[in-house]
């Protein structure tokens, strides 16, 4: 598993309500560090990422490259449940943010 199971006492950090955010760099408690990405909906493209939170109303699929595979490598997901987040055990690159559809698997 390349990312920790998500902690649902995790902070959201400088993530404004109703936004995903994903942080190029570790940190603890609260942070002024921007996010490499923050999104009120779907998206596409490559953000470093090492920090993760869903501070939406929706639980969210989001798919991830293996940073020094430059996208070549396999590509993962992971549901990342309304408002929960955690962190690669290794840099990443997150590639899609998207509506998790429901097909009744746990979303951690």
């Amino acid at each position: 598993m390349v990312s920790a199971p998500s902690a649902s006492a995790w902070a959201p950090g400088n993530c404004p309500q109703g936004t995903f955010c994903v942080w190029p760099e570790f940190w603890y408690g609260d942070t002024d560090t921007p996010p490499s990405l923050a999104t009120e909906g779907e998206w596409s493209g490559s953000a470093p990422g090492h920090i993760f939170y869903n501070n939406t109303s929706r639980d969210v699929t989001m798919t991830y490259f293996v940073a020094q595979d430059e996208g070549q490598g396999a590509a993962y997901t992971a549901c990342v449940s309304s408002g929960h987040g955690s962190y690669f055990t290794v840099p990443m690159s997150v590639t899609n943010v998207a509506w998790r559809e429901d097909d009744g698997s746990p979303c951690w």
